[in-house]
């Protein structure tokens, strides 16, 4: 049956120049059995047979519906399965309706027609996979509830709120004495689960696991060994850390959805692993294609929203936001709509990003320029056209701005042209009406600039990075997220940069043309001279070595974070600093993600001094220039 399995060692598809009929390929893709398998594919692999006998059962009993031109004359050659649509019920059961290829022998012409074979599957009690059988022309099957071939719900995010309000209208009643904070623990007690806190990973990275059935799980004891620990069935294992967190009843509340709407799921994995007699290796050692890691993603993107929505349910939310602003007669200002959001994150017990995006969710899009956080801080508050796309953003990290310049020569130009610069987490037109200037530093977006975004400020489309989910038999498990935010420095951060002064040297200099045979070592020492520079002092300016400066005064090899250290430190005019970058062979390499940070921070934050920029790469992921003095010398200037 395994020749059925477009994913397994041979792919079946459709004869493009002959109606009706297959052609076989061997599949490239083919690494082993898979760890995970559709639906689909786990009835082409048991139960081809099954649907066979009962079509054909059908036939000779001269009650299969047939389709014009064939009679009961013909014979029947051959029924293959070609998908399934699944209809969920509950937890655990569902209606099928498999579609299979019937192909009829009729005088030696092979004539191929659809069947929709109808049944259903149930996790408890007897099944019944071949109900009724009808021919199948292609029409839409409408399903109530679908799942898709992994048995995964098929819902979009206007469905979240009815399955929260399902999960609490089943689970979590208003007589259990919670009108705001959901507690997960009375929550999964409700459905039948008990929670054990143990150390689940050496990283922290795992924050919970749900066993559905009695296993063994590895664990871990105080000193990071690892233990093998039988957990029982319809257990929520817990990571200790979680033990006081605030975050405990999101990470539980996160389980409880996986029971309630991923049990299905779980089940056909597991009649796929007995069919092989054993329980396989971890996802990582077999093949995992593409749709198997969208299946994983889709589950987790159910359990983490639909979670939220069941700590803020849509009615009881909105009616404590309105209540709020009622309060209110006149415009809210920044610091309201700050305090709403922190009503809210108290009020149901979630963090403050969860707080907000809930809060634009339900309507209020005021908020998005509210609590913006960009890589360690929040930038200062601003509005936020109501008709800019939910995707969009004018707060970008500087290592997206890097990336950006080095991908898009339109970018490029606009960033060199000087025209804008990067401040406050925005990309904001250098110019008086929306700069805060002081001694030619710049401090900040002025108060006409944050309420004019969309004028001076570009706006950027935000695209998510698809977050890694891994699956292991017998465990659905949460991991610990990356939070989608928005990033920027903080105000210290930004002070730092900005206090810097402006050294303007008006002189326009030029290297002798006299030949040298050490063209990098006479350049070194005529900056060095004529910026007034010992050797000692250069290295406090630029955190440099002594020795690394010695290497340099004489013609060595170095490297371009070097140059770029020593030109900075000196305030190099531009020009100055590409010719020792020429004469130390070295340059820019825009496929270098580094590269295209020390571009951006060069053209958009020109009076930064070295160890400023030292504190950007590090805040950034990068390596900084220089490490050999930056101790010694962030301690002089604390």
């Amino acid at each position: 049956m395994i020749r059925y399995m477009n994913n397994g060692p041979v792919i079946t598809v459709a004869d493009p120049l002959r109606k009706g009929e297959y052609k076989s390929y061997p599949n490239p893709e083919w690494q082993g059995m898979p760890e995970i398998i559709s639906f689909t594919d786990f009835l082409r692999w048991n139960y081809t047979a099954e649907y066979g006998r009962y079509i054909r059962d059908q036939f000779y009993e001269q009650v299969l519906p047939l389709p014009y031109g064939i009679s009961y004359e013909a014979g029947l050659d051959n029924v293959t399965i070609v998908s399934g649509r699944y209809d969920r019920i509950d937890s655990c059961a569902f209606i099928m309706y498999v579609i299979c290829d019937v192909s009829f022998d009729c005088e030696g012409i092979i004539v191929h027609q659809d069947y929709c074979v109808s049944g259903y599957f149930r996790t408890y009690g007897s099944s019944l996979f071949c109900e009724s059988v009808d021919i199948y022309n292609g029409e839409r099957i409408r399903c109530h509830n679908p799942l898709d071939e992994y048995l995964i719900p098929v819902m979009s995010k206007r469905d979240f709120d009815s399955i929260a309000s399902e999960i609490l209208d089943r689970f979590y009643t208003k007589e259990i004495g919670y009108v705001y904070k959901i507690d997960g623990r009375t929550l999964a007690t409700a459905m039948g689960y008990n929670i054990l806190f143990k150390r689940l990973s050496l990283n922290g990275k795992i924050k919970s696991k749900l066993i559905f059935d009695r296993k063994d799980v590895t664990i871990y004891d105080q000193n990071g060994v690892s233990v093998s620990m039988i957990i029982p069935e319809n257990t929520i294992l817990v990571d200790i850390s979680l033990f006081e967190s605030d975050k405990l009843d999101n990470v539980i509340i996160h389980e409880c959805v996986h029971a309630y709407l991923h049990y299905v799921f779980y089940y056909a994995q597991s009649l796929y692993r007995k069919g092989m007699g054993k329980e396989l290796p971890e996802f990582q050692d077999y093949f995992y294609s593409s749709s198997q890691q969208e299946c994983i993603r889709w589950i987790e993107t159910q359990a983490n929203s639909i979670a939220s929505h069941i700590q803020m349910p849509r009615d009881i939310t909105t009616d404590v936001i309105i209540d709020f602003i009622d309060q209110y007669d006149d415009d809210m200002s920044f610091d309201d709509y700050r305090e709403l959001i922190d009503y809210v994150k108290f009020k149901f017990g979630v963090s403050r990003y969860a707080a907000k995006k809930r809060i634009i969710e339900l309507g209020w899009k005021e908020v998005r320029g509210v609590y913006a956080y960009c890589t360690t801080g929040y930038v200062e508050d601003h509005e936020v056209e109501e008709n800019l796309p939910l995707d969009c953003t004018y707060t970008v990290p500087l290592k997206c701005i890097a990336r950006i310049f080095g991908t898009s020569q339109d970018f490029a130009s606009l960033v060199c042209s000087k025209r804008y610069i990067y401040i406050d987490g925005h990309m904001c037109r250098n110019d008086d009406k929306y700069i805060i200037r002081d001694s030619g530093a710049n401090f900040g977006l002025t108060y006409y600039a944050r309420h004019h975004m969309a004028e001076c400020c570009v706006n950027f489309k935000r695209v998510y990075g698809k977050q890694e989910y891994s699956y292991t038999y017998g465990e659905l498990n949460k991991e610990e997220l990356k939070a989608i935010v928005e990033h920027t420095l903080n105000m210290e951060q930004k002070n730092k940069l900005k206090q810097a002064l402006i050294e303007q040297d008006t002189e326009r200099l030029r290297l002798a043309n006299n030949a040298t045979v050490n063209p990098l070592g006479e350049a070194v020492k005529f900056h060095m001279k004529r910026c007034k520079v010992t050797v000692e002092a250069l290295a406090e300016r630029s955190g440099l070595g002594i020795s690394t400066i010695e290497k340099m005064r004489y013609g060595k090899k170095v490297k371009l974070e070097t140059i770029l250290a020593f030109s900075v430190a000196l305030e190099l005019e531009k020009s100055f600093m590409y010719d020792l970058m020429n004469k130390a062979n070295v340059c820019f390499d825009t496929r270098n993600p580094a590269h295209n940070m020390y571009l951006a921070i060069l053209e958009l934050i020109p009076n930064a001094n070295v160890f400023q920029i030292n504190d950007i790469l590090k805040e950034e992921g990068f390596t900084p220039w220089t490490q050999e003095r930056e101790s010694k010398t962030n301690k002089k200037t604390a």
